[in-house]
């Protein structure tokens, strides 16, 4: 079976690409001539696939004419319970890949990212000696998907509340009794947040709910933040908000206690929101 006319892939084409290693995570050093246009150290940083399996290897050429990489270095900082590795940091991933020289990881870069012609794939191969896991290639497309689903609030809130998520952040980067950072242990937060507009005045109400990984993640998180919030649970808020919040254990949590929730996936970037919206009022 071959593509339409227009289009050189076909069966055969697919085949080989198969065959080759291309897929969704597929580690490939770019050759000499290949003109790319976003910044890479070709000595030193590498192209990772982020496009899913069944379009590198469609037969439709036509309606499938690209593949996205995003460039990558590797680093000896990966750890498996890491913002970076778990997709909590949105502009950083670390994709732990196999067969790398010193190190253990690629560290994927958000914003460089690009398409190239998926004839490629026909004239080059991917190192065949650096694999990914299929797990891994997963995990690289659930962290790239949240960068496009992140929360968005609004941009006076964001700025209200950059004292609020300072102190939040200081928490969590607080150890736990094993040694680790307390982020680590946090499986999920969530946010819910009236009116949803940009205010003049008045406050804000603004609800937040931390998943904790286990027992002592939730009472130690809890003791953290109940003294440090107090100016924000009371009755006439704080720099313009009226905060509620809850800490629950993730195994004890039902998807109904999560209605009406959104995830906010990286305080990191919420604080950079508030620095830009605060430079264009």
């Amino acid at each position: 079976m071959h593509g339409d006319e227009d289009s050189p892939f076909g069966e055969n084409e697919t085949q080989r690409i198969l065959e080759v290693g291309w897929r969704q995570g597929s580690v490939f050093r770019p050759p000499v001539g290949l003109a790319l246009p976003v910044p890479c150290d070709r000595e030193n940083e590498l192209l990772v696939v982020c496009t899913q399996s069944c379009t590198v290897v469609s037969r439709d050429l036509a309606r499938d004419p690209n593949i996205e990489f995003i460039v990558a270095k590797p680093t000896w900082h990966y750890k498996a319970n890491s913002p970076e590795a778990t997709g909590k940091n949105l502009r950083c991933f670390h994709l732990p890949v196999s067969g790398l020289a010193n190190a253990s990881a690629l560290e994927c870069d958000i914003n460089r990212r690009f398409f190239e012609p998926r004839e490629l794939c026909l004239k080059h191969p991917p190192e065949a000696d650096l694999a990914v896991s299929e797990d891994a290639a997963r995990n690289l497309a659930g962290w790239i998907s949240l960068y496009y689903t992140r929360v968005a609030l609004p941009n006076e809130l964001v700025i209200r509340a950059k004292g609020l998520f300072d102190t939040i952040k200081s928490a969590l980067k607080k150890n736990t009794q094993s040694g680790e950072r307390l982020s680590e242990s946090i499986d999920k937060i969530f946010v819910n947040w009236s009116p949803d507009i940009e205010l003049q005045g008045g406050l804000y109400h603004l609800d937040i709910l931390f998943l904790c990984a286990d027992d002592d993640a939730d009472m130690r998180l809890n003791t953290l933040l109940e003294t440090k919030l107090q100016p924000f649970t009371e009755e006439g808020g704080h720099d313009g908000i009226k905060l509620t919040y809850a800490n629950k254990v993730r195994s004890q949590t039902f998807l109904s206690e999560l209605e009406g929730y959104k995830r906010l996936s990286e305080w990191d970037y919420l604080s950079n929101l508030g620095d830009v919206a605060e430079s264009e009022h």
